[in-house]
C-alpha cells in the first residue's frame, strides 16, 4: 500500500486538515457499541483504509467491542485487483481481524458502456456484501464514503437532472437485502482521513480509476478546486444535500400516506387509484409512481425524473398515454378508475428457472419467493404465468385483476412437461405437494 448528512467530524480552518482524534473517532463509532459483529468494507484506498484503522483502534479501546470482519471485493476489472485484495487481508491480519475476499464472477463487461460496467460493479458489490453479512452474522456493514463523496454526489445528480430525493445525496444508513449499510464518515472531509493515515505512517493503495477521465466522477473531482474557489466548497455542498434530505423526508412521509391510501399490491404488479393520485400534491404523486416503478423492478433508483414529470403533466391534463414504459415498468392508463403498473417482459422475457431449489428464491431479479415441496412433487419449473397460464388459471376458477399483461407477469410454478399449473402465489392458487409464497414487491 502506498501512500453531510451530519457534520459531526467537520472542522474549519487548519483543523479541517488535521488527523481525527481518538475522541472524534469514539463519537463516530459510538452508535455501533451495542453490535455483536460489524463488517468493514475495505478496498485498500485511503478512505476505506482510514475507516479500517479508525474502527480497529476504536474497538481496541473497548473491552466489549463488536467482532470486526473485513470484507474486500475483487471485481476482476483490473489486473492488480487480486493483489490489492490480498494486501487488505494482510493489513487485517496484522491487527488480528478476520477478513474475506469476495470475488465477483467475470461477467461485468457484458455492458457496452463504462457506465454500465460501473453500475454492474456497484450492484455486484452490494450483492456480495449482503451475502457475506448474512454468512458472518453481521449486524451492519460500514462504508467509507466521506464528505467530499457527498459533495460530488450532489453535483453529479444535479448534472443528471435529479429531483429532491437524488439531490439529498447519500444517506447515512441504507438497507439492502435486509442488511444495514452505515456511512459513519459522511461528515468527515477526505483530507482529514488522509491526514489520519499520514500522521501514523500508514500507507494505502491508489486506485488508478479514481483519476480516469472517462468516468464522470473523476472529471468532476478534477474541477472541485475551481468550484471551491467560487464558493462551492465540499462542506457547503454537503450542507445543501443535508438540507434537501430534510425536505425530502417530509415528502417521503406525505408520499407514504398517499401510497397506503391509493396503491394496491397484487403480488407482482400494482394498481393506483387515479382520483387519489390526481388530487395529490405533484411532488408526492411523482414520488409514489417513481417508488412503484423502482420497487417493481427492485432497482436502486426510480426512473428518470423528466419523462416521469412529462407523463404526470399529461395525466393531470386527462390525456396520459395508454401505455408507457419507464424503468422497465409499464404504466397502463387504459382503464378508467385505476392505473396499472407491471414489469415489462422486454426482449429476453421473464426469467425461467428449471427445477428450482427449495427455500428462498429471487426470481427475475424482483420477487423473493419461498418454495417448499414434498419429495414426490417431481420436476418443477418457475416462470412467468404467461397467456396460456392465465387462461388455465381462469379455467380453474381463479382470475387476477387488471390487464392481461399485468397478470401474465407474475411468477407461476409449472410442470415443464405439460405446462400444468402447480402454484400461482398472486392468485392464492396451489396444488397439493408444493407451496410457493411471495413477499410484497416493496419488501
Amino acid at each position: 500500500m502506498t501512500g453531510a448528512a451530519g457534520r459531526g467530524a467537520v472542522a474549519s480552518g487548519a483543523a479541517a486538515m488535521a488527523p481525527l482524534t481518538p475522541d472524534e473517532a469514539d463519537r463516530l463509532f459510538a452508535p455501533f457499541a451495542g453490535f455483536s459483529a460489524l463488517g468493514l468494507a475495505v478496498s485498500g484506498g485511503a478512505d476505506s483504509s482510514a475507516l479500517f484503522h479508525l474502527a480497529a483502534d476504536w474497538a481496541a479501546r473497548r473491552p466489549d467491542h463488536p467482532r470486526l470482519v473485513v470484507l474486500t471485493v475483487d471485481h476482476r476489472l483490473r489486473p492488480g485487483a487480486a493483489a490489492e485484495c490480498a494486501a487488505v487481508v494482510r493489513m487485517a491480519a496484522e491487527r488480528r481481524i478476520a477478513a474475506e475476499i469476495l470475488v465477483r464472477p467475470p461477467d461485468l463487461r457484458s455492458g457496452p458502456l463504462l457506465g454500465d460496467i460501473q453500475a454492474a460493479a456497484r450492484r455486484a458489490r452490494y450483492d456480495l456484501l449482503v451475502a457475506a453479512a448474512h454468512r458472518h452474522g453481521l449486524g451492519a456493514v460500514l462504508l467509507a464514503h466521506h464528505l467530499d463523496d457527498q459533495a460530488e454526489t450532489l453535483l453529479l445528480r444535479l448534472a443528471r437532472g435529479s429531483g429532491l430525493r437524488g439531490l439529498s445525496g447519500m444517506r447515512p444508513v441504507r438497507l439492502v437485502g435486509g442488511v444495514a449499510f452505515h456511512r459513519p464518515l459522511l461528515g468527515v472531509p477526505a483530507a482529514r482521513l488522509r491526514a489520519t493515515l499520514i500522521a501514523r505512517g500508514l500507507r494505502w493503495i491508489e486506485d488508478p480509476s479514481n483519476a480516469d477521465p472517462r468516468f464522470a466522477r473523476s472529471r468532476l473531482r478534477a474541477l472541485m478546486p475551481e468550484l471551491a474557489a467560487a464558493g462551492l466548497q465540499p462542506e457547503r455542498l454537503a450542507d445543501t444535500a443535508a438540507r434537501l434530505a430534510r425536505a425530502s423526508s417530509l415528502v417521503d412521509a406525505v408520499a407514504g400516506d398517499l401510497r397506503a391510501a391509493a396503491v394496491t399490491d397484487h403480488g407482482g404488479y400494482l394498481s393506483v387509484d387515479r382520483a387519489r393520485l390526481a388530487a395529490a400534491h405533484p411532488e408526492a404523486a411523482l414520488r409514489v409512481v417513481a417508488d412503484a416503478v423502482r420497487d417493481l423492478r427492485r432497482a436502486d433508483y426510480g426512473p428518470r425524473l423528466a419523462p416521469l414529470e412529462d407523463w404526470h403533466a399529461r395525466f393531470l391534463a386527462g390525456a396520459p398515454p395508454t401505455r408507457l414504459t419507464l424503468g422497465g415498468v409499464v404504466i397502463d392508463a387504459a382503464r378508467r378508475e385505476r392505473l396499472w403498473l407491471y414489469p415489462e417482459a422486454g426482449r429476453g422475457g421473464f426469467e425461467v428457472l428449471d427445477d428450482p431449489p427449495d427455500g428462498t428464491i429471487l426470481w427475475d431479479g424482483r420477487l423473493r419467493l419461498e418454495l417448499v415441496r414434498e419429495a414426490k412433487a417431481g420436476t418443477l419449473q418457475l416462470a412467468a404465468l404467461g397467456a396460456a397460464g392465465r387462461r388455465d388459471l381462469a379455467r380453474l376458477g381463479h382470475r387476477l385483476p387488471g390487464p392481461a399483461r399485468a397478470s401474465e407477469s407474475v411468477p407461476a410454478l409449472k410442470r415443464p412437461d405439460d405446462g400444468a399449473l402447480l402454484a400461482v402465489p398472486a392468485a392464492g392458487f396451489c396444488v397439493a405437494g408444493v407451496r410457493l409464497c411471495s413477499r410484497p414487491v416493496s419488501a
